[in-house]
């Protein structure tokens, strides 16, 4: 009678082993196929970084910034604003050439004008990425200024009024900046509403 009621007991928990060991095996699977679909995520998701514009490429797909992305065009400069390096940029917009005189833009957009256009763009153009938070904590920390200088060698002068900054170019030109931030695959674009000159 006992070894009739061992039986069952042996049998009863060599079946709970075998499903015990079942659903361990299928929890690892399973964790095995979440490891797999978080690394597809991950994997998209820097696919999707990867996928943003250039600062040319930003640019040209917004009509804001038509004058800017034809002056760029004329120079030489479309060619380092789509490769792989980090600038920031202080994008003028349309308004800010508009400020200008018509006659200028126009001459300026010529061809035989480019060394010149590149000239003046290149005081837009910072060899690194610099956020807004950046260029306020500089201003913070020289006493309410700081210079920045340019890929051209021209130094921008920027200075706070109110929440915004403000930045002065050589000639004593200024503008502020108006939306700031924007990620490029290359680096970071400023808007601005005035077109910096180099000095002459």
């Amino acid at each position: 009678m006992k070894i009739r009621n061992v039986l069952p007991v042996f049998t009863l928990s060599g079946l709970l082993l075998i499903t015990a060991c079942s659903e361990t095996k299928n929890d690892r699977t399973t964790q095995e196929e979440n490891d797999k679909l978080i690394a597809q995520n991950v994997a998209s998701s820097e696919t999707i970084k990867e996928k943003l514009p250039t600062i040319l490429e930003f640019a040209s797909m917004d009509k804001g910034f038509s004058t800017l992305t034809s002056a760029i065009k004329v120079t030489e400069l479309a060619k380092s604003l789509e490769d792989k390096g980090s600038f920031t940029i202080f994008a003028p917009v349309n308004l800010a050439f508009d400020k200008l005189n018509p006659t200028t833009v126009e001459k300026l957009l010529k061809p035989e004008n480019k060394e010149q256009l590149k000239t003046i763009l290149s005081c837009h153009i910072i060899p690194s990425v610099i956020t807004k938070e950046d260029i306020v904590i500089a201003i913070n920390e020289g006493n309410g200024s700081v210079k920045l200088k340019t890929i051209g060698g021209a130094l921008l002068t920027a200075t706070m009024k109110g929440d915004r900054v403000f930045l002065i170019d050589q000639m004593g030109n200024g503008g502020h900046l108006v939306t700031t931030d924007v990620k490029a695959s290359n680096g970071l674009i400023h808007t601005i509403d005035a077109v910096m000159m180099p000095k002459k």
